[in-house]
């Protein structure tokens, strides 16, 4: 299977068709709870909610409103197996680990500096 991609406002999605979904999100955004349904849309059309784990790659600066992070938190996608996120600042760093501390995302969730060693976690996630 070849790799589909979709766009939205905020970010760029990319399937693989082997189980990873790569969300590359917008420099210098705040992501709104309707923009996480809208993700989580897309992301349901690209994987068919199969098992699947996101890679998602933090923009520069980006953060997320308290409606969105909870939602997201509690509300686990069909088929999402785990989750990792590439972090490019101190700063969103910072809010990453309010987030998994404060909200307790629903599936393993790690943060990583490396996008290389995040796809090795995450195709381990994946044959588990």
């Amino acid at each position: 299977m070849s790799q589909i991609t979709e766009f939205h406002s905020t970010a760029r999605m990319d399937y693989d068709g082997q189980g990873i979904l790569v969300v590359t999100i917008n420099d210098d955004i705040e992501l709104s709870l309707q923009d996480i349904i809208e993700h989580r849309e897309i992301a349901a059309r690209l994987t068919k909610n199969e098992p699947h784990c996101v890679l998602a790659i933090a923009g520069e600066r980006t953060q997320a409103s308290s409606e969105a992070r909870e939602y997201a938190a509690n509300n686990v996608p069909k088929g999402r197996v785990a989750e990792a996120v590439v972090i490019k600042s101190l700063t969103v760093r910072l809010l990453g680990n309010f987030y998994m501390q404060f909200h307790k995302p629903g599936v393993p969730t790690k943060m990583f500096d490396d996008r290389y060693e995040a796809m090795r976690w995450l195709e381990m996630q994946l044959k588990r």
